[in-house]
């Protein structure tokens, strides 16, 4: 049997640095289980963890720069309220972004693009760029996205994620080494991704998963990176279907369950599947997984319930990564 070619993304990982094991953690919005989401304090604790990627969403600030926020306002992560396209960077910079988390955070400020690019290169961490926001409101997104990479010569070592195709066009043509992520919520918006030119990823929802959509981009030489797996139980499942990357609130435990994981007894179901002897796998079937989670795991397990639950209602509006 021949084996299938390595996940793209690790090749990305490697312009960075060694990426240590057959799949990637990334941190969602940094390790935002312990800092405040998109603050640079979140973003160093996931490179300090060992997260070989961090993903983090971009908008454009009234003045024109980008900044790293996840909300369309900054009323659930700052203690401002208002738009950020109609606050400039000057007023942007006057909230706190930790305070609604923690006292110790009080001095977070919101981050600008430029400041994520330098403590990644600085920390060796691949950036993964979800950019917010409407294309046609904002036309010259892409092209400040690339001037950026550029500037910090990391075009090839870093994947931005659009969320329809004229951003990816756009994308496409102002830094056409940088890999596309597409974000999808179902196997067919993946599937259709593939088809736009640059797009060589699929952001996808993790229940959406399956073995034969895995193995297939796989065999493609695509990748997918499912959001946001934050239960040590699930992130072993779908390590278990060959996934090489998975998306996490908390990249510790994510580096936990991938350094205890033998890659070896995964590929026992992906071997099965690829000579026909294993129907497909959706990922919520019940499916036998040849890791057993310890009591310390089962307690984290239990305690990221609740933070599953938080994401999926924010599922209707198709915005969650």
């Amino acid at each position: 049997m021949t084996p299938l070619p390595e996940s793209p993304i690790l090749a990305v990982v490697r312009r960075m640095r060694d990426p240590g094991y057959p799949a990637i953690a990334i941190g969602h919005r940094g390790d935002s289980q312990n800092a405040p989401e998109n603050t640079l304090g979140a973003f160093s604790k996931a490179i300090e963890a060992g997260a070989q990627m961090v993903e983090f969403d971009i908008r454009q600030a009234a003045s024109g720069e980008l900044v790293v926020i996840h909300d369309e306002r900054v009323d659930r992560t700052t203690d401002g309220q208002g738009e950020v396209s109609k606050l400039s960077l000057e007023a942007l910079r006057e909230f706190s972004a930790g305070a609604w988390f923690a006292p110790q955070f009080a001095s977070e400020k919101i981050p600008t693009l430029d400041e994520v690019l330098d403590l990644c290169v600085a920390g060796k961490c691949v950036p993964m760029v979800e950019i917010k926001g409407k294309t046609k409101a904002q036309p010259d997104v892409a092209e400040r996205v690339a001037a950026a990479l550029a500037k910090h010569g990391i075009e090839e070592a870093s994947i931005v994620i659009p969320k329809d195709p004229l951003r990816a066009r756009q994308l496409q043509e102002h830094t056409p080494k940088t890999q596309l992520c597409y974000l999808s919520l179902t196997k067919g918006q993946a599937r259709s991704a593939m088809k736009i030119p640059g797009v060589y990823g699929a952001d996808i929802y993790w229940k959406s998963l399956s073995l034969g959509l895995i193995q297939e981009l796989r065999a493609d030489g695509r990748f997918l990176t499912p959001w946001t797996v934050n239960r040590a139980r699930d992130m072993d499942r779908i390590l278990q279907l060959g996934c090489a990357a998975i998306i996490s609130d908390n990249p510790v435990t994510l580096l936990d369950r991938i350094e205890r994981f033998e890659f070896s007894r995964g590929a026992t179901l992906i071997e099965a599947f690829a000579r026909g002897e294993q129907a497909d796998v959706d990922f919520e079937d019940d499916f036998e997984i040849e890791v057993d989670l310890d009591a310390e795991s089962e307690a984290e397990s239990e305690a990221n319930d609740q933070a599953e639950s938080d994401g999926e209602s924010d599922l209707s509006g198709g915005d969650e990564a």
